[in-house]
């Protein structure tokens, strides 16, 4: 076990941000009758059979945080949502309002109704970390474990994706986690995300683009089409349909890192540069193209995109 995570420079830690287990009184010279003391005079609150806060009034979230920890024991540590909160992760989910703690397996620990405790026989201490203080999930496993408990596919596509971008993690090590996170759910689809993270957005949409259009009967379009840009420069349209008349139809494929500020404004120059030219621009996100191609599909049928012989899969009517 890491010397850094041994449970007494944990208590440590929590005795400083005010939080203490009565079992550990004796490492700060506090008795158990002054303990006891203390909260039959109302200046401290018990929590749980075994915590104290040394206040009175309404804990702090990172107070709570330790009540869950030195409630439940060693090894628990906070995991998922609440561990990358502590890391600086803003979170768009609501999860995120909960605390959560993953322990041993048949461990015990006070119920509350801020607290979601998970269960696991693969709480491995060594492998553990200290985030601003605290015992948690290292932040690459955080970031999978939450990923994985999002209900739809496309919110733990764009969880990992966040994470990366707020610079907490990299695409590497989000692949290192997933090979050896076990089964999760979600786990193709975090395959796919943490591929499209790696390469940048730049190398998937061009062969997802032709499977659509295989699947649905559209006809093929023209990829990598080079154009000339407002100032001279040379760019790549992803795909690109050129209709009786004339009319042309393109459509960008977006990776995760179109998401950047950076990157937006620059996509949005590139579009006012393409729709200047004649065309008519659709977007879409390796995400969307992945986890929902029909709808897609959909859309470039209505905007003109012609119909071939023989689709593997018919797009909705309703679309």
């Amino acid at each position: 076990m890491a010397d850094h995570l041994h449970p007494e420079p944990v208590a440590l830690a929590a005795y400083a941000d005010g939080v203490l287990h009565r079992e550990q009184a004796g490492l700060f010279a506090l008795t158990q009758s002054q303990v006891r003391a203390q909260l039959v005079g109302s200046r401290w609150r018990r929590w749980g059979a075994h915590v104290v806060i040394l206040h009175n009034g309404p804990p702090t979230r990172r107070q709570f945080m330790w009540v869950a920890l030195l409630d439940a024991g060693w090894p628990a540590a906070l995991v998922a949502h609440t561990s990358l909160e502590l890391a600086g992760f803003r979170s768009f989910a609501t999860e995120q309002e909960l605390i959560h703690l993953v322990m041993p397996r048949g461990a015990r620990t006070t119920s509350y109704e801020w607290l979601r405790v998970h269960e696991s026989r693969r709480v491995r201490p060594p492998e553990q970390v200290l985030i601003d203080g605290m015992p948690a999930t290292p932040t690459a496993q955080s970031a999978i474990d939450a990923a994985a408990w999002q209900p739809y596919p496309r919110f733990a596509w764009a969880l990992v994706a966040a994470v990366v971008q707020q610079r907490l993690v990299t695409p590497a090590e989000l692949d290192e986690a997933l090979r050896t996170v076990g089964r999760v759910r979600h786990k193709a689809v975090l395959r796919a995300a943490v591929a499209d993270l790696r390469a940048g957005g730049t190398t998937t949409g061009e062969a997802d683009v032709v499977r659509m259009c295989r699947r649905f009967g559209l006809q093929l379009p023209h990829r990598q089409v080079p154009r000339r840009d407002g100032a001279g420069g040379l760019r790549f349209l992803d795909a690109e349909w050129v209709l009786f008349g004339g009319e042309r139809i393109v459509l960008e494929v977006d990776g995760s890192h179109h998401m950047e500020v950076a990157q937006w404004q620059a996509d949005l120059r590139r579009e006012r540069g393409i729709v200047v030219s004649g065309a008519r621009v659709l977007r879409t996100s390796n995400m969307e193209i992945r986890l929902n191609p029909q709808a897609v599909a959909a859309d470039l049928v209505a905007a003109g995109v012609p119909r071939v012989i023989g689709p593997t899969c018919q797009i909705p009517q309703a679309l």
